[in-house]
């Protein structure tokens, strides 16, 4: 903008600021009988007006050179949106002429009121308009800012300049609408349409309120507008079923129930880590032979997963469950202290046995070698009355050295060395009890630990054996590597898990191990329960525990099993007939359907039920055998149709929680939808450039949030992708400011999300 001076040879240019510095401001006195002029000055806004005197002329600066002559006339400061100077609209009091703008390329407004961010924003074509818009909502007590567009021509450009920093709202009439609202579709814009102008309502005497409230009056968010309508991003997660009363022996069943009622919680909390318990009880001392030629054995050791949130009280319903072989483990302590007496009083005789005996042998061997060749006395002494005497010394030693050793039934954060000393010392294996699993899952992670991995992953079949090499203490050899594996873990820890170690070489089986794995849903939230301990079933299951920890080969072969053998080193039970027909059956279906499944995850998963089922149906066999309390031949098909129910209903346990990896895409999508909505549900900050409401976001920043599940760039992508796909965001690219620098893509939201929440 260029200002001359009419009075000197040359132009003097000058800046706006400079400008309206050499200015002064508009009065009544000076312009005088204009009711524009007149209304803007009452209204408090005479700063915004000012004279330049009859001897300037101002260049307005387009490409036709046109100067503007300010002789009488007032200069009305157009401002951007950031409320600067940004140009001059030049008035002529009292006529009709129209506002002539210094600069047409600069989108500014005449602003009435205040540019705060408290207020409402409202954008008119005229300055006559705008002053009458503003007088009616001030007495309406409305806290308002006209923009006023004084040249009809700039009115769009000048609505979407301000509309980058606020919402701004304009008015029209349905018989107008798509004139106003077709140029500002896709701007942050509200408009508001009424039957009749909106100033013609005033002047009737109604408020805004009331016309707001009137049927006709539509609203309509020109900025949503431009956007398809979202559709909904469908997570949620697969349906489960739950445990039945004819999935479980009576007794197991009564406990399980009662207990899940106390604490308010799905039945699976304790069914699962109940049975576990009890198969890793049976340990080694007894497989199934699901087959009825081939030696493919099973024993009925398990590992087992219990998956809830942290309020889901999925320990104390644990540590119910556990209670029983807590019974067996507080049982082996006590025998474990007795033995122990017991051998410290004997090596305390042995020990004195031994010093006479001791004595008695030197005795004996002095008078064998004072002996001569002729003494045919009847007290003669010979070599075997020594070796007589010097076997008791060292039988007795030998007891000395039988130190008893503890039962051991459970470890919990242990060392492989430490725990293969245990199973050396415990033939019918342990079960390894971790509260929460994902520190034991973790620690097979940690780089140097594959030795332990692999050993917890040869452990799960049961029926092998190991090495363990123990630095500076020798080697180990474990007849009966088993280990039954049991605990609990959240959900997102899961599938943070899961999302880092089953793709690619992290997947090799550690997972689809455990088998007993539920994610029931929560019981929803009711009065606080009081109800008494079943102490029948308690009883009974605290007696079947004890009755399964001393079971023998005799005892087993009068339930039905077959006796060890040269071939088979522990006693074994087949399916009865009716079972095994339908074990064969099951058992071809199962293969059939790995092979059908598209995810390589499940289908392995899937084929690990071969073993799991036989299992369960001979530790349900062996329960009825035990409460019976007679011989029941083969594992029955009873015992086998409640294991396959269990299948059935773990299998849909399985499918949600591989459903992270199985539907990775849309749970990605869910995750980050739920922050934007979250998002919407804040006052946005217009002017904060890192505010995604208003100016968006790139991948970058997104993955700076270190987001649950989103903190990887493929996670991330992921989600964006998704989401656009579903009509929640777009993108543009965003040209780099720098010299040769790359574009960025730059992710938009749509507004219409508000809907959702």
């Amino acid at each position: 903008m260029t200002i001359i001076d009419k009075t000197k040879p040359q132009a003097d240019d000058k800046g706006l600021n400079a400008l309206l510095g050499t200015s002064k401001q508009t009065t009544t006195e000076i312009i005088t009988d204009d009711e524009t002029i007149t209304s803007l000055i009452t209204q408090g806004q005479g700063d915004k007006l000012r004279q330049f005197g009859d001897t300037f002329t101002i260049h307005n600066g387009d490409r036709r050179s046109k100067f503007i002559d300010t002789a009488g006339k007032v200069a009305l400061i157009l401002s951007n949106n950031l409320h600067q100077p940004a140009n001059l609209g030049i008035y002529t009091p009292n006529t009709d002429e129209p506002i002539e703008v210094t600069d047409p390329s600069q989108p500014s407004a005449f602003i009435i009121g205040n540019l705060s961010f408290d207020s409402d924003w409202y954008a008119v074509k005229s300055l006559a308009e705008g002053i009458e818009l503003y007088k009616q909502l001030i007495n309406q007590m409305l806290n308002v800012t006209i923009l006023v567009s004084v040249n009809t021509f700039h009115f769009n450009k000048m609505v979407k300049h301000f509309a980058e920093v606020k919402q701004v709202i304009v008015t029209t009439t349905l018989e107008q609408i798509d004139q106003l609202t077709k140029p500002l579709v896709g701007l942050n814009v509200k408009a508001i349409i009424t039957v009749f102008d909106l100033l013609l309502s005033f002047d009737n005497g109604q408020t805004l309120d009331d016309v707001l409230s009137e049927p006709e009056t539509i609203i309509k968010d020109l900025l949503a507008d431009a956007w398809a309508d979202p559709k909904p991003i469908n997570h949620t997660l697969p349906p489960v079923a739950s445990i039945t009363k004819d999935m479980l022996p009576k007794s197991l069943y009564d406990y399980a129930i009662n207990t899940a009622e106390r604490l308010s919680v799905p039945i699976e909390f304790v069914a699962v880590p109940l049975v576990v318990a009890l198969g890793s009880v049976i340990g080694t001392k007894v497989a199934i032979m699901p087959k009825r030629y081939d030696n493919w054995d099973i024993v009925p050791n398990l590992w087992g997963a219990v998956i809830g949130k942290p309020s889901s009280k999925k320990s104390p319903s644990i540590t119910e469950a556990m209670k029983p072989i807590d019974n067996l483990v507080s049982k082996a302590r006590a025998d474990y202290e007795l033995n122990k007496q017991e051998h410290e009083t004997q090596k305390l005789i042995n020990d004195s046995k031994a010093k006479i005996a001791e004595k008695e042998l030197k005795k004996l061997a002095d008078m064998l070698a004072s002996q001569t060749d002729d003494d045919n006395s009847t007290d003669k002494v010979t070599d075997d009355d020594l070796r007589q005497k010097a076997a008791f010394i060292a039988d007795s030693k030998k007891q000395d050295e039988s130190i008893p050793v503890p039962r051991r039934h459970m470890v919990g954060n242990i060392t492989m060395e430490k725990l293969g000393e245990i199973e050396n010392q415990n033939n019918n294996g342990v079960l390894q009890f971790r509260d929460e699993l994902s520190g034991f899952l973790a620690s097979l992670e940690k780089d140097g630990e594959q030795e332990q991995r692999a050993f917890y992953l040869s452990g799960f079949n049961g029926t092998g054996s190991e090495m363990v090499d123990r630095i500076g203490r020798g080697s180990l050899y474990i007849e009966n590597h088993c280990l039954s594996v049991m605990g609990g873990i959240q959900p997102d820890k899961l599938e943070m898990y899961l999302e880092q170690t089953m793709r690619g070489l992290g997947n090799d089986g550690l997972m689809q191990r455990f088998q007993m794995m539920v994610y029931p849903d929560p019981l929803p939230r009711c009065k606080e329960k009081d109800i008494a301990v079943n102490k029948e079933s308690r009883d009974a299951v605290y007696e079947l525990f004890i009755a399964v920890d001393g079971l023998f080969e005799g005892k087993l072969v009068s339930y039905g099993a077959n006796e060890s053998n040269e071939y088979y080193k522990r006693p074994y039970f087949r399916f009865a007939d009716d079972a095994y027909n339908v074990f064969m059956d099951w058992y071809d279906t199962l293969q059939a359907k790995a092979d059908d499944t598209e995810h390589e995850v499940i289908a392995q998963h899937l084929l690990k039920y071969g073993r799991l089922i036989p299992a369960l149906a001979l530790i349900f066999h062996l329960v009825d055998c035990i409460e019976i309390g007679s011989r029941l031949g083969g594992v029955s098909l009873k015992a086998l149709q409640a294991a396959i129910a269990w299948g059935d209903m773990l299998e849909t346990h399985m499918l949600r929680v591989y459903s992270c990896i199985t539907d990775n895409s849309h749970l990605k999508a869910s995750l980050l939808g739920n922050k934007i909505l979250a998002l919407l549900k804040k006052p946005s900050d217009k002017t904060d450039k890192t505010d995604w409401i208003s100016h968006g976001f790139t991948a970058r920043s997104l993955k700076r949030k270190n987001w649950k599940g989103l903190t990887d760039d493929n996670a991330v992508q992921t989600a964006i992708d998704v989401l656009i796909e579903h009509d929640w965001l777009d993108y543009k690219e965003v040209k780099s400011t720098g010299q040769g620098g790359r574009p960025t893509e730059r992710y938009w939201i749509n507004p219409k999300l508000k809907s959702f929440i």
